[in-house]
């Protein structure tokens, strides 16, 4: 497993806002609760564009037909 660097930036932040996202993503410090944060704005990113890739594939197949169909 390689290493990763970090960098040491200074940031503007609402006090009350890093204390909610601190609890909510039950962070020890400051510094983990913004690199937790980053760390689930990339991973949305990424579903993001799987899920538009899916869309443009006109989606995914109920194959378990679970899903009513849809109205046009």
């Amino acid at each position: 497993m390689g290493t990763t660097a970090l960098t040491r930036l200074n940031l503007k932040l609402e006090k009350t806002k890093l204390d909610r996202l601190r609890r909510q993503l039950r962070a020890r410090s400051n510094s983990e609760a913004v690199c937790k944060a980053v760390d689930e704005a990339l991973a949305i990113g990424r579903i993001q564009v799987a899920l538009r890739g899916l869309q443009a594939t006109n989606g995914l197949r109920d194959v378990l037909g679970r899903v009513p169909p849809k109205r046009r």
